[in-house]
């Protein structure tokens, strides 16, 4: 009987341990292969990517497992992007509340070898989420020189 607790105890500790590891690492999805060829894009947990060149990107196991920031890695060339604003806040101890924008579509052109970040600063409260949502911008940057690379093809007004 304590040999089998002690069982228990082992299996739950190491099944923490992992989750925990999971849940801080970086989750990199490929679209295409990887190589000399290719390029990347990282982006937070908040932002939400429906699909990468026609391709969907996101299920619910990923937005569950891996909290840290995401990526993806794709060959070099003109790419689409649709995206949105998508956070879970807590309005008290027993309910919560999705805050969601609108889609926006933005295009760039990707060199190869290059690294590049969906510039967007995360609100610090659920009002300033509401604000986020209800008029939501992003832009796809270069991560070496953080200039702007994107160009909006679909959604709201770019800034």
């Amino acid at each position: 009987m304590k040999s089998r607790c002690m069982g228990i105890g082992f299996a739950l500790f190491f099944s923490v341990l992992f989750t925990l590891l999971a849940c801080t690492q970086k989750k990199t999805y490929t679209v295409g292969k990887p190589g000399d060829q290719s390029a990347s894009l990282t982006f937070p947990s908040f932002i939400q990517i429906a699909n990468f060149d026609g391709d969907s990107v996101e299920n619910i196991f990923t937005r569950i497992l891996y909290e840290g920031k995401k990526e993806l890695a794709f060959a070099a060339g003109t790419h689409t992007v649709e995206l949105r604003y998508k956070d879970i806040w807590d309005i008290d101890d027993d309910d919560h509340e999705d805050v969601i924008s609108p889609y926006i579509t933005l295009q760039f052109d990707a060199i190869p070898g290059s690294a590049y970040e969906i510039s967007l600063a995360a609100p610090k409260d659920r009002q300033s989420a509401h604000e986020l949502a209800s008029q939501f911008k992003a832009a796809i940057i270069d991560a070496r020189t953080k200039k702007r690379v994107s160009r909006l093809t679909k959604g709201a007004t770019e800034n």
